[in-house]
């Protein structure tokens, strides 16, 4: 376990930019959009809320809002952070370094699939709490100001605690979902030691063309089931699913504890699907190959 949390915070050293500043920079930006909204809604709060107290599924949604930018620019960013992460270490010669300590190299694929799943995830909620409150602080401060009841943003703990627990809950899934193209990513960072970012675009995009290619002259279908399969695993996803059922004004006002549990179970029945097994049984595999990818290559 502590060589586990020992690696864990040297991706957060080395990687603060991703674990540290880009979170920071989302929630300066967050807090000046709270701003300007706020001065915008001011004494028209109650314009927006006619009963003069704010909507509890609003307040779920701003939350839900907050941690999905955070998480997809987290995402965005680990696609470099996965090509490279096995591949710069050969390049600098540091790999050298870190044979000669008592590290395994499963111990060190491991870290990586952990600070992308894991340790990623655990700083995003973190800062969604914190930006969430903070947004929601600022915005009934400037509406109270203005005469409107603006603090009634805090009136439904479920709102906010229950928002957290489901997007965390969201994110773990999430990053199961994803495994396939994680355990992608790294395998080709095993191989390559440089263009990794060709090889890990441009051979999913070749299978893909040849597909449509083969298809064409066979069946003169220009479909690319491939490209068809990939969009949609991508797309649905545990985390999109904090809006199905979608979060309206009714949401949190009548069978509010049925309604989380509802949601909960969108999110949770992922665990049911056989395309969540395969999909990290494959993730799975392709992580084996990395390990024995970069062992091989500390003795060839």
């Amino acid at each position: 376990m502590s060589t586990a949390l020992t690696l864990l915070r040297r991706e957060y050293w080395e990687h603060r930019g991703r674990y540290f500043w880009l979170p920071v920079v989302i929630f300066g930006l967050f807090m000046l959009a709270s701003l300007i909204i706020g001065i915008a809604v001011g004494g028209g709060f109650t314009d927006v809320h006619p009963t003069g107290v704010a909507d509890g599924g609003g307040v779920a949604i701003l939350g839900f809002g907050i941690g999905f930018v955070f998480y997809i620019l987290f995402a965005i960013s680990s696609i470099a952070y996965l090509l490279s992460c096995l591949g710069d270490d050969r390049v600098d010669k540091s790999v050298l370094f870190w044979r000669s300590l008592p590290v395994s190299d499963t111990s060190t694929v491991l870290s990586k699939v952990g600070a992308v799943a894991l340790l990623g995830p655990a700083i995003i909620w973190i800062a969604t709490i914190v930006t969430h409150l903070l947004v929601l602080f600022a915005i009934a401060c400037l509406a109270s100001a203005r005469g409107a009841t603006g603090f009634t943003v805090f009136a439904s703990p479920l709102a906010l605690f229950g928002t957290w627990a489901l997007f965390g809950w969201a994110m773990l899934l999430t990053a199961l979902w994803w495994l396939p193209y994680i355990g992608w990513l790294l395998a080709i960072s095993s191989i390559f030691k440089k263009r990794a970012w060709l090889w890990g675009v441009l051979a999913p995009i070749i299978v893909g063309f040849a597909e449509v290619i083969l298809s064409s002259i066979f069946t003169s279908n220009t479909t690319s089931h491939f490209f068809a399969f990939i969009t949609k695993h991508l797309i649905v996803a545990p985390l999109y699913y904090w809006g199905n059922p979608s979060i309206g004004s009714a949401y949190l006002t009548a069978g509010v504890h049925q309604s989380f549990f509802t949601q909960a179970g969108a999110i949770t029945h992922f665990l049911t699907e056989p395309s969540m097994w395969i999909g990290a049984g494959i993730g799975i595999g392709l992580i084996i190959f990395a390990i024995a990818a970069r062992r091989h290559s500390a003795t060839a």
